[in-house]
C-alpha cells in the first residue's frame, strides 16, 4: 500500500473514532501503523526507539474494541521483544489498560474548554481582560489565515522566520510524535490563527481537529523572542471566539505536564517523577513559552482531563524515558538534549545512597549517575541502560523501527 493510501485510511479512521486531542498528529510520517489481524476497525500509531514500541495516544477505534485491540498490539510487541507503551492516553483508555495489567503513571492534565459556555465576564477574568485590552491598544489584530483559499506570501514569510527563530533556539528541527508542525506546504485540515501588527505576523498558532468531539487542539505556537504585553492572551481568546462562531464546541490547549500519580511503589514513584519532570521540562523549554498550566487561572477551563503513560510489563523501566525523549525529538536528543540531561540526572543521585556511575554513550552524549532503590535495582537499571545505544537487531525491525 502506498504512503498516500495509508494516510487516507488513517484519516478515515480518525474521522470515525478520533477522540484524543492530539490524534491528528498520528498522520505525521514518523509513525508505523498497526492494524488488527482479527478485523477490528481501527489503527494504533507507534514509533520504535531503544526496543520500546511507543504508541501515540489512544488506539483509534470504537471504545468497545480497545481491550481486544490492545491485546493484539501487546502480543505483536512481545513477539518482537519490545516493551509496549502508550503515551498520553485519555482517562477512558487508562481504565481499560489498567485492568489489563499495564503499569500506569499520570503524566499531566489537559484543560478542556466548552466553547458554548466560554466567556470573559466576571471578576476572575479582570486581569485577563486587562492584558487583552493592552494588546488591542498596541494595535494587535487576530485573524484566521486560510492558505488553501488564498496564499499570503508575506504572512508565510513572517511565519517561516518565526519558526526559524524557534528552531535556532532549539538547536534542531521540529518536534514529532504527538507534537505537530506548521506544515504550511501541506496545510490539509489545520487551522492557523495569526497575531498581526501593521500586517506583520508577531505570533501564530496552528490548530488541528478533534473529530469526534467537534473540537480543536491548539498544537503549535510560534512568536517573537520579545512579545507585546497581552499578545498570548489576545491570540487565544480571539481564536476561541472565532471557533465558537464557526460552531465548534470544544477547544484544548494541550496537556499541562507533571501531575503525577503512581501509587504502587512510593520509592519508584519518586524516581519516575524526577525522570518525567526532566523530560517534560526539556520539551517545554524548547517550546519557548510558558507551560500551559500557568494559563489555567487566566482562561478558566471548563474541566481538566488526566493524561497517562501506560507500559507493559507493569514495572517501570528507565529505558522508557530515553525512548520518550527520542520519539518527541529524534534529531537532537543525542546531542544538545542529552548533554543537558547530564546535569539534570545528578539531582536523581539524591534518591538513595547507592550510586551507579553509569556512562552510556549515544552520539558522544552521556547519561550519568542514576541511583535507584536497591542493589538489585541498581544492577537491573545499569544492564538496561547499557542497551540504549545498541541498534536493534534486523530480525525484529519493521519498516519504521529504529
Amino acid at each position: 500500500m502506498c504512503k498516500e493510501n495509508k494516510t487516507d485510511r488513517v484519516l478515515e479512521l480518525l474521522k470515525k473514532y478520533g477522540y484524543h486531542s492530539q490524534s491528528y498528529n498520528i498522520l505525521r510520517s514518523d509513525k508505523s501503523y498497526f492494524y488488527s489481524f482479527s478485523g477490528i476497525d481501527g489503527v494504533i500509531a507507534y514509533v520504535v526507539k531503544a526496543n520500546v514500541a511507543m504508541a501515540a495516544a489512544d488506539p483509534v477505534c470504537d471504545p468497545s474494541n480497545i481491550h481486544s485491540f490492545v491485546t493484539e498490539f501487546r502480543m505483536f510487541c512481545k513477539e518482537r521483544k519490545l516493551l509496549c507503551c502508550f503515551q498520553s492516553i485519555t482517562e477512558r483508555c487508562k481504565d481499560i489498560l489498567e485492568d489489563m495489567g499495564f503499569g500506569m503513571i499520570k503524566i499531566g492534565e489537559e484543560p478542556i474548554f466548552d466553547l458554548t459556555q466560554f466567556s470573559l465576564e466576571g471578576s476572575k477574568f479582570r486581569g485577563l481582560r486587562k492584558n487583552i485590552n493592552q494588546a488591542k491598544k498596541q494595535g494587535l489584530l487576530i485573524v484566521e489565515y486560510h492558505p488553501l483559499l488564498e496564499r499570503q506570501p508575506k504572512w508565510e514569510k513572517d511565519m517561516e522566520e518565526l519558526s526559524a527563530i524557534w528552531r535556532k533556539f532549539k538547536g534542531s528541527g521540529e518536534f514529532s510524535f504527538l507534537i505537530g508542525e506548521p506544515a504550511l506546504g501541506n496545510p490539509e485540515e489545520r487551522k492557523y490563527f495569526l497575531a498581526l501588527l501593521d500586517n506583520k505576523v508577531e505570533a501564530f498558532v496552528v490548530c488541528t481537529p478533534v473529530y469526534t468531539r467537534n473540537g480543536i487542539y491548539f498544537d503549535v505556537m510560534r512568536r517573537q523572542e520579545k512579545t507585546l504585553n497581552g499578545l498570548p492572551q489576545l491570540l487565544f481568546t480571539e481564536s476561541f471566539r472565532i471557533l465558537k462562531e464557526q460552531g465548534y464546541t470544544m477547544a484544548t490547549l494541550g496537556t499541562a505536564p507533571l501531575s503525577y500519580e503512581h501509587i504502587d511503589d512510593p520509592e519508584q514513584s519518586r524516581i519516575i517523577k524526577l525522570a518525567l519532570k526532566l523530560a517534560f521540562n526539556r520539551l517545554g523549554h524548547f517550546h519557548r513559552f510558558k507551560p500551559l498550566y500557568k494559563f489555567k487561572k487566566q482562561f478558566g477551563p471548563t474541566s481538566w482531563e488526566g493524561r497517562y503513560l501506560a507500559f507493559s510489563p507493569s514495572r517501570f523501566n528507565p529505558v522508557i524515558l530515553y525512548a520518550l525523549l527520542k520519539v518527541y525529538d529524534p534529531t537532537s536528543v543525542t546531542r544538545k538534549l542529552l548533554n543537558q540531561l547530564n546535569f539534570d540526572w545528578e539531582s536523581i543521585n539524591k534518591i538513595k545512597d547507592v550510586p551507579v556511575d553509569f556512562i552510556g554513550s549515544t552520539s558522544e552524549s552521556v547519561i550519568k549517575g542514576i541511583k535507584v532503590t536497591s542493589h538489585k535495582a541498581v544492577a537491573t537499571t545499569k544492564k538496561t541502560l547499557q542497551k540504549i545505544p545498541i541498534i536493534q537487531s534486523k530480525k525484529y525491525q519493521t519498516k519504521k523501527e529504529e
